[in-house]
């Protein structure tokens, strides 16, 4: 009896045993079945979020860069039209023409590489729905190009040897110029060399204002011809049938222009809606694959949280697997933000962020710097383009090095000319002195320049102080500049200044007059304002001056290849 009850106590036994391991054993297969399925799921997921969000940040980042290759296009473009009546027609063509069609191409190449991205499994609907914008923009850029082929057509019309309009329009000139010296009147004279001078600003600017005083001019030297009592009515009405002949050459020259210029506005529109278009997509999709991340996260950490420990574990391990998708993120998301903070000053980038109306600023006391490098033409022809451009890289690399050292804003280059202000965005009452340092440490940046590669370059530099407008250009390409009067007197007094030296209007000197030296130079004719009192800044009055520079040597680029690229027209 005991026997039999010892053996069913141990059936029993078993049976409980048996019992709660099978409910262990399910309990196990269930937690991890919903770990599991949790697991498979959010990976599914993650991964397809972050495909799209990869895809996303591309696009942004092929977007930025065809939009880069396309701004530097239409500067070439503008050098080109610009430069082509002064310098030559086979010269610019040489210059600017040919690296217009590199930029060009690039453009087209970057938008095949949109397109190919478009057609992947990876992006989302959303996504692949904006390739045909993608097409337009490129269709664009195609048509674009050959408008400026034809342009260049007629500018090689215009320019080309001594057969062009442009001849044309100097032999034409001459033809009056000839007949009046038979007059041997003061006023008509006068009429004439100012008829001259309103056709060379027209040829350098060719604005509107140029043009309006170019037709006033041909029209008061025909009204001087026909009222003239020292010329003969055959010499008058040979005066006016060459002056008849030149008034018609400028306007086909004007017209030309007109029209080069409207097919590059309606251009500029287009491409800046496209491309608008494409990055707020991308950055759209951005956000929603940073949602959907979130709010996946938050539900399966509640169903593996529910599962006990073993589902919490996965859910861990898959937690931290969106922490890195999102770090990812962050970096990408910041990496673009680098790429604004490069274009536009932090506090205006800020602005810009917060504020939907034009941002304008007045600033009634800041100095304002411009400097060309000398030289550097003749350079231009003893080396490649790739050494050149090396080499200016190298150059402005250090200027924007010396620039952050005194706290100022580079506004630009064109070329090899750099701009930067001092007082601005944020008002500084001694700014005038930074700016004056920066000169100084240019010039010593220079001469390093040389020693480090056995150059013979130079700088021209100029300085003015004054009131000025600060603000952001456009509503979806965003370039920072300067407007005022202060700014054109800055840039007169670099062009007008000597290699090597640094020219300083009236309003700077006397706010540095105390602590640096100058030589004055006196007065000299700038375009627009007369005659202008300037001086020359030589240095600091204190003999310490050397030792109270803490700024490094320029870097001998044998040594050193921490430079990056320059950033060009920045903006």
């Amino acid at each position: 009896m005991k026997k039999w009850q010892g053996l069913n106590q141990s059936g029993r036994s078993s049976n409980i045993t048996a019992k709660f391991s099978s409910a262990f054993i399910g309990l196990m297969l269930i937690l991890g079945g919903v770990a599991t399925t949790g697991w498979l799921s959010l990976s599914f997921v993650r991964s397809e979020t972050q495909a799209t969000i990869v895809s996303s940040i591309k696009l942004q980042r092929l977007v930025f860069e065809m939009n880069d290759a396309l701004d530097k296009a239409r500067r070439l473009e503008h050098d080109f039209f610009e430069q082509w009546s002064t310098t030559g027609f086979l010269d610019a063509r040489e210059e600017y023409a040919r690296a217009y069609g590199e930029q060009i191409d690039q453009v087209l190449s970057i938008s095949d590489l949109l397109k190919s991205l478009l057609a992947t499994e990876q992006v989302s609907a959303t996504l692949r729905q904006s390739n045909p914008a993608v097409v337009s923009y490129e269709e664009m850029v195609q048509q674009y190009a050959s408008s400026f082929r034809e342009a260049y057509g007629l500018v090689g019309e215009l320019g080309m040897d001594k057969t062009g309009i442009l001849a044309r329009l100097q032999q034409k000139s001459q033809r009056v110029g000839d007949i009046l010296q038979f007059a041997d009147d003061q006023e008509l004279s006068q009429l004439y060399m100012q008829l001259q001078f309103r056709e060379e600003d027209y040829l350098s600017d060719r604005q509107n204002s140029e043009r309006t005083a170019l037709y006033q001019a041909i029209e008061e030297l025909q009204t001087a011809i026909r009222q003239s009592p020292n010329l003969t009515l055959e010499r008058q009405l040979n005066a006016l049938n060459a002056l008849n002949d030149y008034q018609a050459l400028a306007r086909q020259i004007i017209r030309l222009d007109l029209e080069i210029r409207a097919q590059i506005s309606q251009f500029d529109r287009q491409a800046a809606e496209l491309s608008a278009q494409l990055l707020e997509i991308a950055r759209q999709e951005v956000q929603q694959g940073a949602y959907r991340i979130n709010q996946t996260s938050q539900a399966a950490t509640g169903l593996l949280v529910a599962a006990l420990l073993l589902a919490l574990v996965f859910a861990s391990a898959i937690a931290q697997e969106f922490i890195y998708a999102l770090k990812q993120l962050e970096i990408e998301q910041a990496k673009s933000e680098s790429l604004l903070l490069n274009i536009l000053p932090k506090t205006i980038a800020d602005r810009l962020k917060e504020e939907t109306t034009t941002i304008a600023d007045q600033f009634t006391d800041v100095t304002i710097l411009f400097a060309d490098i000398v030289g550097f033409t003749n350079l231009s022809s003893r080396i490649s383009p790739r050494e050149l451009v090396t080499l200016l890289n190298e150059i402005f690399s250090e200027f924007d090095r010396i620039a952050d050292l005194h706290g100022l804003e580079k506004i630009k280059t064109i070329g090899d000319a750099y701009m930067l202000v001092g007082g601005l965005p944020e008002p500084k009452a001694d700014c005038a002195k930074d700016v004056a340092e920066m000169a100084l440490d240019m010039q010593q940046a220079i001469g390093q320049f040389n020693l480090n590669h056995q150059e013979n370059i130079n700088i021209r530099i100029g300085m003015n102080t004054g009131s000025v407008v600060a603000g952001v250009i456009g509503q979806k390409k965003f370039i920072y500049d300067l407007w005022g009067d202060a700014v054109n007197i800055a840039s007169r007094m670099e062009s007008h200044g000597l290699p090597g030296s640094i020219q300083v209007s009236e309003d700077t000197y006397q706010l540095l007059a105390k602590h640096y030296q100058f030589e004055e130079r006196g007065s000299i004719m700038i375009k627009g304002k007369g005659e202008m009192k300037t001086y020359f800044l030589l240095g600091k009055n204190s003999e310490k001056a050397e030792k109270e520079r803490k700024l490094l040597p320029f870097p001998d680029p044998s040594t050193s290849n921490s430079y990056g690229m320059g950033t060009g027209l920045d903006r």
